[in-house]
């Protein structure tokens, strides 16, 4: 985990570096590159019983505004529960590249498989699942670019009548260059087994990424009739920038300008069977 950048120092500590920073962005070459990139993927199989109801949905949004430079902002996302053999996949994937020294990019997808089963009395419900999440960024020059990249996968089982949560599993991980949150975060319930996560990342640099890959089966009885639903969900975002949005913020109070807010809108999502 990187440490804190110390931001809560006197006025006249931040100043005097910033500064001499606006001398160095003109320094800098034209063409400066970022990276950001999160994808996560599920798939369920040896399902105990077939579902009653299926849903999947998938959904994606990407913006992108270049004013010296460029950007390419791509995301993808697809999701299927196939109710008679019974299996059940999703994917999403965000991607962002910049360059040059004035751009903004963001790449946000998500995808969700949901099932109901009705599990009678005394019967065993149960299913495997691996999950994998795979998140990097990159950039060449710390004073003038920023890339973020965030991923989670969310796993819940649910008793249907109550809408508690019986079971869930949970899979987070961020790199951010901006405020130095990198981390990875694996959480399950008691009656959800993995096998041993295969964990890879590497923090701090101007290169970072990190790798989750996770084998993990559920199984338990019910003692009275239970009308269950299974929800999986995962969203993946990446964004990039140049300048880096706290220098930028920051030239921008020494010269007494103001900048131009701007704002991706999100598609709503449609269920569909």
């Amino acid at each position: 985990m990187k440490q804190d950048r110390g931001l809560a120092k006197p006025l006249l500590l931040l100043v005097t570096p910033l500064i001499a920073s606006s001398s160095v962005l003109a320094a800098l070459p034209s063409y400066a590159a970022s990276l950001a990139l999160s994808e996560g993927a599920v798939e369920f199989t040896r399902f105990s019983q077939n579902p009653s109801e299926v849903v999947s949905d998938a959904d994606i949004d990407t913006f992108e505004i270049a004013r010296d430079g460029k950007v390419d902002a791509v995301a993808a996302a697809d999701a299927v529960f196939v109710a008679a053999s019974p299996t059940a996949s999703n994917f999403s994937l965000s991607r962002v590249l910049g360059e040059g020294t004035d751009y903004l990019g963001l790449a946000q997808s998500t995808a969700q498989v949901i099932g109901n089963f009705a599990v009678d009395a005394g019967t065993s419900f149960s299913f495997d699942f691996t999950a994998n999440l795979n998140l990097a960024a990159s950039i060449d020059y710390p004073l003038l670019e920023s890339a973020s990249a965030s991923g989670d996968i969310s796993l819940a089982l649910l008793d249907t009548d109550t809408q508690s949560i019986i079971d869930f599993f949970s899979l987070q991980g961020n790199l951010s260059f901006q405020d130095n949150n990198d981390f990875v975060a694996l959480d399950t319930s008691e009656n959800i087994v993995l096998s041993q996560p295969v964990t890879t990342y590497r923090f701090g640099g101007n290169e970072e990424f990190a790798t989750v890959s996770v084998q993990g089966s559920l199984q338990r009885s019910f003692a009275n009739n239970t009308n269950l639903t299974l929800v999986e969900v995962k969203r993946n975002q990446a964004r990039v920038q140049a300048p880096e949005p706290s220098t930028t913020l920051a030239l921008l109070f020494l010269y007494g300008t103001f900048g131009v807010a701007l704002k991706g809108k999100r598609n709503t999502m449609n269920p569909v069977s």
